[in-house]
């Protein structure tokens, strides 16, 4: 179950990743609504991934030596899942203010900053 749903969530990252640029791009409620709904998906699995995933489970079983050692199991602890949360925050702030006719943009420039900053990009782009 682990693999397969690390691979949907390593799969996921790049339509959230379209459907950002593409909402930061056409700041409209349809690619507003498919960047934050697919986010919303991304976040589902990631929360699923952290209580299947060998890697978190032993990173929370030893959670202040990990915090003290840094390095991959810290980083998906620690900063990989707040900065998911935060871009969905702000993803589903720009969906509110895009249904109200305002300018979401910025919300989006800012998830997809966010989103970039939190992807792990030291492990492999696609997983097969």
């Amino acid at each position: 179950m682990y693999e397969v749903v690390l691979t949907l969530h390593n799969f996921l990252r790049w339509a959230v990743l379209f459907f950002g640029l593409w909402a930061v791009a056409q700041p409209q409620p349809r690619p507003a609504a498919l960047f934050a709904h697919a986010l919303t998906l991304q976040v589902v699995l990631g929360l699923l991934l952290a209580f299947v995933s060998p890697l978190f489970q032993g990173a929370l079983a030893a959670l202040g030596e990990v915090m003290r050692a840094g390095g991959e199991p810290r980083y998906f602890v620690a900063e990989h899942w707040v900065g998911g949360l935060l871009a969905l925050g702000l993803a589903h702030a720009g969906l509110a203010r895009a249904r109200k006719g305002g300018s979401p943009r910025l919300f989006f420039a800012l998830s997809l900053l966010v989103l970039l900053l939190s992807i792990p990009w030291f492990r492999p782009l696609l997983r097969l």
